[in-house]
Formats: structure tokens, sequence, C-alpha cells
């Protein structure tokens, strides 16, 4: 079992909690001993709502780890029905078509 990755997934669900809207088609996370990064697909356009909820989410990562982890994020439009590339974590993936 790999425990920083079970730590990484958990801790990313959890912000994400209350964060997540139709919108938001899958959300992809990559880390590594000290930095986490994850990224938000959205169908449609990108908007002061999401930028805010993906900003609390990151900021709810940044309070569970130890100061020296690097933690950011990416909004990324992405229309249905293009494909959601799958070289991260997934850590939400909405139902689609």
């Amino acid at each position: 079992m790999n425990i920083r990755r079970y730590i990484v997934l958990v801790g990313i669900q959890q912000a994400l909690l209350g964060e997540i809207d139709g919108t938001i088609r899958a959300v992809t996370v990559s880390y590594t001993e000290n930095n986490i990064h994850f990224s938000c697909y959205l169908d449609g356009s990108v908007s002061e709502d999401h930028v805010e909820a993906m900003s609390c989410a990151e900021t709810e990562l940044i309070a569970m780890f130890p100061s020296n982890h690097k933690v950011t994020h990416e909004l990324i439009r992405l229309d249905y029905p293009a494909q959601i590339p799958k070289t991260c974590e997934w850590v939400y993936y909405r139902k689609e078509g």
C-alpha cells in the first residue's frame, strides 16, 4: 500500500467537499514528496465562483500538509465530449454520456 498516495487522495477529496458543481467534469492530482498539484476540468467557461471554490480547496489542502509542501491548482476549460487526459490520479469524475 502506498501511504503517500492514500494521504494525498483522501486529503484532496476532503478539500473538495462542497466545492464541486455540475459543470466540473473531473479533478486530477499529481504529487511528489513535497508538491501537490490538482487540475479541475470544466464544461463551459471558468467563472469567478469556480476560481473561488478551487482556491478554497487549495487552502484546505495547504492546511492539511506540513509547511514544506507546495500546493497548486489549475482550472481548465475542456468542454464535453473532449476526452480528459488520463495522465494523473483521478480524484473526481462525473458520469458523462
